[in-house]
């Protein structure tokens, strides 16, 4: 039975991955900082990604035959911890493609990386393909983008997954704090193309199988999840028995014609991921009928309420209230300003080249 080690595995995505690699026949080996949600019957190895250390004992420990790296902070929480996104986004990787080429040189990599590394997309030109030029502005984006470099150019038999925007029945808004205004940040013309987690796990699953050596692929889910935000967030919103906030709530574009201003989101080309992969199963439709009745007895609750609820959620918005911002011309200037982020962040740091392997003098094993 081969093995996969899983990064990652507590987190939004990884904890169905755990699921979808064994029913594909893997003996998985789950890794994160917490075991939270991970089944009793799947072997657990804590393990800190940015302890190069410690990445290296637990690759030199497990021997995997697969790798699948679904572990990062994910946008918005990378614009609020700039500083961790780093580390774990950029530092965390390399540590794991170095121990990769020293304990396992034969192993399959997954990446799990995102739409974001194609950077600002308008309506205008909403569709995108994997061999698409990119152009990301924010952190994460080219935090992504500069990770798929560095395993394209590690020699490891490897594969990129950019992923769209994951969307869960059972975990619709997570718990940081930076996602309360994030809602707002995104015009509702933006062009989103989403992705039932359970779909996105298997896609994951099935490229540790296939192993798609050299590919890009992007992953969403069919064409019925191609959508305005607009669109989207009506019927999550409708689905828990709320309105939609105000229209002056989100973000309004100062020039619509011209793609720097949009967020990264976009509709993608998924033709040729899901002919090798073979995992959109889950429609739009099929998805907002599962959330309804997931939240059936909230929306009981909610619909009286819910114009007063939908002003009341309008507060969080950076463009509403006293402290009110007027838009500028990317969504990256009006993210430095609400997460009071160092503009420079997406470029004198995440774009720096990889750091050279650890120095391995014979004798001392750790390769």
């Amino acid at each position: 039975m081969a093995t996969a080690l899983l990064t990652g595995a507590a987190g939004k995505v990884g904890k169905y991955v755990v699921g979808a690699l064994g029913r594909r026949g893997f003996d998985v080996v789950a890794t994160d900082l917490t075991p939270n949600g991970t089944p009793a019957d799947v072997r657990f190895e804590l393990c800190d990604l940015t302890d190069a250390n410690a990445v290296r004992r637990l690759v030199g420990l497990v021997r995997p035959d697969v790798v699948v790296h679904c572990a990062a902070v994910v946008a918005p929480v990378s614009y609020a911890e700039p500083d961790l996104s780093e580390a774990v986004n950029l530092g965390g990787t390399q540590h794991l493609i170095d121990a990769t080429l020293s304990h396992a040189p034969d192993a399959f990599f997954v990446f799990i990386s995102s739409c974001a590394a194609f950077g600002p997309c308008g309506p205008q030109d909403p569709v995108r393909h994997a061999t698409d030029p990119c152009y990301p502005d924010d952190n994460y984006g080219l935090q992504k983008l500069t990770a798929e470099s560095w395993l394209q150019q590690s020699g490891l038999r490897q594969c990129s997954l950019r992923l769209g925007a994951v969307v869960d029945v059972h975990d619709l808004m997570p718990r940081h704090s930076s996602y309360r205004p994030f809602v707002f940040m995104v015009s509702l013309d933006q062009p989103e193309h989403g992705i039932d987690t359970r779909d996105a796990a298997r896609a994951i699953a099935a490229a540790a199988v296939v192993q798609p050596d050299g590919h890009v692929l992007l992953i969403g889910g069919d064409d019925s999840w191609r959508l305005p935000a607009r669109q989207l967030r009506k019927d999550v919103f409708g689905a828990v028995g709320l309105a939609l906030p105000p229209e002056r709530a989100f973000r309004q574009i100062p020039n619509p014609t011209n793609n720097t201003g949009w967020f990264y989101e976009c509709w993608m080309d998924t033709s040729n991921a899901e002919q090798l992969l073979q995992f959109q199963r889950v429609t739009h439709d099929a998805f907002v009928a599962e959330l309804r009745q997931e939240h059936r007895a909230q929306r009981m609750l909610t619909t009286p309420l819910s114009p007063a609820v939908s002003r009341a959620l309008a507060v969080v918005s950076p463009y509403t209230g006293k402290k009110a911002i007027t838009p500028w011309a990317t969504t990256w200037d009006d993210i430095c300003r609400v997460y009071d982020v160092p503009p420079n962040v997406a470029r004198a740091r995440s774009s720096k080249p990889p750091p050279p392997p650890p120095f391995d003098p014979p004798g001392r094993g750790l390769r």
